[in-house]
């Protein structure tokens, strides 16, 4: 059996739709979509160079405008904050009182113990044990304020 041109590019099209489960993206579905445009263009009768016009000229077509509203539906969740970006705005437990000189302390939150400063340094400083929330972390440091039910 032999295969013609319109097959072969309905076969391309299928694997790279295939492959885009693999490789997200939405690059390969573009390119699958153009294979089916080349498809079309075999299965009119043109000879292989406009074939490729049109696979191309799809491929295009796909990447503007289908590439852009499948990202947008396909990852329009909220993004996980990962690093030191996920501890903002969790508790923390204070293990070493804060000094009231420097506003220096310690807090260990998910079993690491973090070196922490007091935001905006009070003369209630949190004592041992009570909890503090995360306002951002600067280097190695974690910048706390004190939370109403410490």
């Amino acid at each position: 059996m032999e295969w013609e041109n319109w097959q072969l590019w309905i076969a391309a099209a299928l694997v790279l739709l295939i492959c885009e489960v693999f490789v997200p993206g939405f690059v390969l579905a573009c390119l699958g979509v153009g294979a089916f445009g080349g498809a079309l263009a075999a299965s009119l009768g043109a000879g292989f160079a406009m074939q490729l016009t049109v696979a191309a000229a799809t491929s295009l077509i796909a990447f503007v405008f289908l590439r852009p509203l499948a990202l947008r539906f396909g990852f329009s969740g909220p993004e996980t904050a990962t690093g030191v970006e996920a501890l903002i705005d969790k508790k923390a437990r204070v293990t070493k009182a804060f000094d009231p000189q420097t506003g220096l302390g310690r807090c260990k939150i998910d079993g690491d113990d973090w070196r922490s400063e007091l935001e905006t340094p009070e003369n209630n400083f949190p004592p041992v044990g009570s909890m503090v929330r995360i306002v951002r972390v600067e280097s190695n440091t974690l910048i706390v304020q004190t939370t109403p039910n410490s």
